[in-house]
């Protein structure tokens, strides 16, 4: 997670990011990607990170391998129960983008996750 969460970085930096969008995106990717090692249930299972930057939107792509998952879109207008082991990470992610979306199947999962970008003056 260490390694990606510094290549994102230096990716959204190269890309002139804003730091604290990129800080945002950086942070939803690793809640994506330790879901990925945590649950994909593969543990030789290549996890593959993909970044993108536009004028309109910075996205960040998180695949898998693993036997799939139902996604349950998280109230973000709650704070999550602190007590628990797990269970902010989708809640982080909603709360930090503007768009998320999970696809999940027996042929893996890919969490999509979108901030839109401020329209240059």
């Amino acid at each position: 997670a260490a390694q990606m969460r510094k290549a994102l970085g230096a990716y959204l930096a190269g890309q002139a990011l804003d730091a604290s969008v990129a800080f945002d995106v950086v942070l939803a990717a690793d809640e994506a990607f330790i879901n990925a090692v945590d649950h994909a249930g593969v543990a030789d299972d290549v996890i593959r990170v993909l970044a993108n930057v536009s004028a309109n939107e910075a996205s960040v792509e998180v695949r898998d391998g693993g036997s799939g998952f139902t996604f349950c879109r998280p109230d973000v207008r709650s704070v999550p129960d602190v007590d628990r082991p797990d269970g902010r990470g989708a809640f982080l992610m909603e709360s930090m983008m503007d768009e998320v979306s999970v696809r999940s199947g027996r042929r893996g999962t890919s969490v999509r996750m979108v901030v839109r970008l401020p329209v240059a003056r």
